[in-house]
């Protein structure tokens, strides 16, 4: 049997990706072969392609980190698992591809009647809030965080996950197009082109208080949790808003990408001044890089509890990512050059055509 594969062959702007197809052998002991239906297009496939995340994947190498698609065979020794089974599964790289054989253990089944777009489009940026909200910050009732990029596909995730929570007070920054939608979440938003978020916060009365509408300033406007893709200085920001026991979560560094390169100076600000000069300030303030497979490490069962329970949550209708528009595999060149300029929504590869 066949699959193809997109490749990134470069750190180049143009001309980075490249198809490819290739035998793919029969799954061995423990694996399962899935052939992909959908495949989650994510910011973070391009920042890998441009090596601006330290440690990620060098060239060649297939981008994306996650895949929906049906069991089509499986190795010795699988149980639980049969063919035409429903699956999704996260990877380090790799799925960009129409089939691909897995470790049984890394795929996770999808629930009865959930549409594989659909499971691709949450599995991924709802993954990695769930985790966050719950396993890094341990957000509950009654605190209060900041989302950057509420708007976004993975800042979105945050807001319909903390509804969940309940009693959660929640600011988010977007551009002045999207704070609607951060208000219709419940969340205050804020316009981060036009408002220092550090301001909105801080002149908010804090907890056991109402939104003051920021008519006057409370030094002690603090949040409990801020989640920041953003980095370089951005980070010191986020930090800044903290109450004591307060966790700066970082989870990407967008900041570094410019004008199609990769910006590493931003890079070490952000690591360096963002997330280890805190470490040495005995303040109670505490930060962190968020990193799902060092998470998984640490806790073996967080992965398919998490996923699962994300698949179910997208099965009751409790979540839902913001305008999903499904493209061609073969248009994956396209597709990156959007990323580069900003997209609203939420991209899916269809790995079937």
């Amino acid at each position: 049997m066949q699959t193809t594969q997109v490749y990134a062959v470069n750190r180049d702007v143009a001309d980075c990706l490249q198809t490819r197809t290739e035998e793919i052998a029969a799954p061995p002991a423990g694996h399962v072969r899935v052939r992909v239906e959908a495949a989650g297009v994510s910011y973070g496939d391009l920042l890998f392609q441009r090596g601006v995340v330290p440690g990620g994947p060098k060239p060649p190498f297939v981008p994306g980190c996650d895949l929906t698609g049906v069991v089509e065979s499986v190795g010795a020794g699988v149980t639980g698992l049969a063919p035409g089974q429903r699956v999704t599964a996260l990877v380090a790289s790799g799925g960009y591809t129409t089939a691909v054989n897995l470790p049984a253990e890394r795929v996770v089944p999808v629930p009865d009647g959930v549409d594989p777009v659909h499971a691709a489009a949450v599995s991924l940026n709802y993954f990695i809030a769930y985790q966050m909200l719950h396993r890094v910050a341990r957000v509950r009732s009654g605190q209060r965080i900041l989302v950057h990029g509420a708007s976004g596909g993975v800042g979105l995730a945050f807001l319909q996950l903390a509804e969940h929570i309940g009693g959660v007070t929640v600011f988010g920054t977007a551009s002045a197009a999207n704070l609607d939608v951060v208000r219709r979440h419940g969340a205050v938003a804020i316009d981060y082109r036009d408002q220092d978020f550090a301001n909105v916060v801080r002149g908010s009365v804090d907890a056991g208080g109402e939104l003051n509408a920021w008519t006057a300033y409370d030094k002690n406007g603090t949040v409990d949790a801020a989640f920041d893709p953003i980095g370089g200085a951005h980070f010191w920001r986020s930090y800044s808003v903290l109450r004591r026991g307060g966790r700066l979560v970082a989870y990407g560094q967008n900041d570094a990408l410019r004008d199609g390169k990769p910006n590493m100076f931003i890079g070490a600000v952000g690591f360096l001044g963002g997330i280890v000069a805190p470490k040495l300030r005995p303040d109670g303030r505490r930060t962190g890089f968020y990193n799902a497979w060092s998470l998984e490490k640490s806790q073996p069962s967080a992965y398919r509890e998490d996923l699962t329970e994300v698949l179910n949550l997208l099965s009751a209708d409790k979540i839902a990512p913001r305008s999903v528009r499904t493209v061609p595999l073969r248009e994956a060149e396209r597709v990156f050059a959007d990323l580069e300029r900003g997209v609203t929504g939420k991209i899916v590869f269809d790995c079937t055509e």
